[in-house]
């Protein structure tokens, strides 16, 4: 059924008849910095503790009542990465896109991780995780895989408090200009392919707030405002409002 998370049909109950899945599983992996420190049981320990997923877009992944999924590799698609207030604002953190890692979902086998976030697929995902029990046993027996985790996290709390500096320092204006340049760097392409509703996800805000300041940017020439999308006509000025 629709938005419910389901195992590959290469998973568990597949492996079992045809003992081959270990090698596929274990593909997911072997290109990350760790693997080669690993010992031949220490690989099978992560080959027994990891699990495949698919999400359709718009799935919600991981929040508060879940069970720890484990480290998170992204195989296809993005997903994005959140907290929401008591009054249900969402706060976007960072995304976690193909061919990267995440351990916040680990956060019950990695000591010292307390942020509570949840995840989103933005697209359709195909995902592999290392059960967080197994992420705690590797940590516990391989310096190097405990390295990885922990610069891992680290570097995604620097993104997390880059966020925050954002939100408590900066104008709305440099906000919207910096993530209309950003989309714009990632793609080349100068029409910016998103919704209102989803640029104010990125910037953490309320869509009506980003229609204003989008119509604002507009009567300066700098944009053209058009359905479902952003034309970027004077990006030098953008990048002068977030110097």
């Amino acid at each position: 059924p629709k938005n419910i998370r389901t195992l590959w049909a290469y998973g568990s109950e597949w492996n079992i008849k045809t003992g081959v899945i270990s090698m596929e599983k274990q593909s997911n992996f072997e290109n990350l910095e760790f693997w080669d420190k690993l010992s031949d049981d220490e690989k099978a320990v992560a080959v027994r503790g990891l699990t495949q997923h698919r999400y359709e877009k718009g799935t919600y992944i991981l929040g508060f009542s879940d069970a720890c999924l484990g480290m998170v590799y992204i195989q296809k698609g993005s997903i994005r990465v959140f907290i929401t207030s008591e009054e249900g604002r969402e706060i976007t953190l960072f995304h976690i896109t193909e061919g990267e890692c995440c351990v916040f979902s680990s956060a019950c086998a990695i000591g010292g991780i307390t942020l509570d976030v949840q995840m989103v697929a933005e697209s359709e995902v195909e995902l592999s995780a290392i059960h967080a029990g197994t992420v705690a046993k590797l940590m516990e027996s391989n310096i190097y895989f405990k390295c990885f985790a922990y610069e891992l996290s680290t570097a995604r709390y620097s993104t997390v408090v880059w966020v925050m500096q954002q939100i408590l320092f900066d104008h709305f204006d440099e906000r919207m200009a910096r993530l209309l340049l950003s989309v714009y760097e990632k793609t080349g392409d100068k029409t910016i392919r998103m919704t209102q509703e989803e640029m104010a996800q990125e910037v953490n805000s309320a869509r009506e707030v980003v229609a204003r300041m989008l119509r604002q940017f507009a009567s300066e020439g700098w944009i053209e405002v058009k359905r479902g999308a952003v034309l970027l006509k004077n990006t030098e000025e953008l990048k002068n409002i977030c110097e």
